[in-house]
């Protein structure tokens, strides 16, 4: 069953979506990232949903796993957590010691970006809705071919 067509998955997809993309930190736990958005509605727990939708997030392989977007996980770390701000590239060379690395993370989505996101998610649900509609006229036919087959089979052993 595609993951979308669950009851309350989109909600919870686009939860995720917000929360994570403006969230400071870029990667928590998965029980962390429970924590901020509450229950879960789709699922026994968050996990499952990041689990069920690698298209949004990245979830690391063992059980208390690091959660993330993948969208952000593809930027470079040029966001100061202490400053909250994007550092400019000559900002980022003038850091003198590793110190000042570890400070940095990668930058928060902008409104724009989540946006994006969050209609890919629509956009992704309504397919999956579409294409579970697109299967229903396919039941009745094949209810209808193995009755006709039957009866033939039947009617031919009676016959004999």
């Amino acid at each position: 069953m595609n993951p979308y067509l669950r009851d309350w998955r989109l909600a919870d997809v686009l939860a995720a979506l917000t929360l994570m993309g403006r969230y400071p930190y870029p990667s928590l736990k998965w029980q962390d990232w429970a924590e901020r958005l509450g229950a879960v509605r789709s699922a026994p727990d968050w996990r499952t949903v990041f689990y069920e939708h690698p298209e949004f997030f990245r979830l690391s392989e063992e059980e208390a796993g690091w959660a993330s977007l993948r969208l952000r996980y593809g930027f470079d770390r040029t966001y100061s957590l202490s400053e909250r701000r994007e550092l400019a590239p000559t900002e980022m060379t003038a850091m003198a010691a590793d110190s000042d690395y570890k400070d940095l993370t990668r930058r928060p989505l902008t409104p724009e970006e989540i946006e994006a996101l969050t209609n890919t998610a629509i956009e992704l649900h309504a397919r999956a809705i579409a294409q579970a509609g697109e299967r229903r006229w396919l039941i009745p036919i094949l209810f209808t071919l193995a009755g006709t087959l039957l009866g033939a089979i039947l009617q031919a052993a009676l016959r004999k």
